[in-house]
């Protein structure tokens, strides 16, 4: 479940940064962010995860990290990483990175380089809210959002803070996002 909704984060951060009147630079971009829920489940899934990984033998333990960076995704000290690739055709043409197909995301509000977005993931369990990317210069931005989806069956409301650093002009072995 985790994965998937790093994945819609990401989605949904790749496409509030597009069409601003700051242009982002297209290349390898980090985005670190929190996210908090209403019951604590979504960090204590976090947090069992890190110590399973933790007890694992080296080279297992060396194998899972090496998979989750091969994807952009790192987790550790509270925070959850994803790390994504925009083209300069992504930049220039406004085109909306989406993972898999699976989310839909609509621009609400545009002023100056604050969008405000909605969107919806077709993920299992499925992920839906709204969002704000504010893009503070072309190699940084912030994104903020209130997600809603379901852990255990159960409804939960998730407050996210992402924050964008453009790391450079080559993604190295992270591709572009699907669109």
């Amino acid at each position: 479940m985790k994965s998937k909704l790093l994945a819609a984060l990401a989605a949904f951060v790749a496409f509030g940064t597009q069409a601003q009147t700051t242009q982002l630079k297209p290349g390898l971009w980090e985005q670190v962010g929190t996210i908090k829920s209403q019951s604590g489940q979504i960090e204590k899934a976090m947090a069992d995860a890190q110590a399973q990984i933790a007890k694992l033998p080296p080279e297992q333990r060396r194998q899972i990290e090496q998979m989750m960076a091969e994807r952009g995704v790192g987790i550790g000290n509270g925070a959850t990483t994803v790390r994504l690739c925009l083209t300069a055709a992504d930049v220039a043409q406004g085109n909306i990175p989406v993972q898999s197909g699976d989310c839909t995301q609509k621009v609400l509000n545009r002023d100056g380089n604050v969008t405000k977005v909605a969107f919806t993931c077709q993920t299992e369990p499925p992920v839906s809210g709204e969002g704000e990317v504010r893009v503070i210069s072309p190699t940084s931005n912030v994104m903020t959002a209130t997600v809603l989806t379901q852990v255990n069956g159960q409804p939960e409301k998730l407050d996210t803070t992402q924050k964008g650093t453009w790391l450079g002009d080559d993604c190295g072995s992270i591709k572009p996002l699907a669109r």
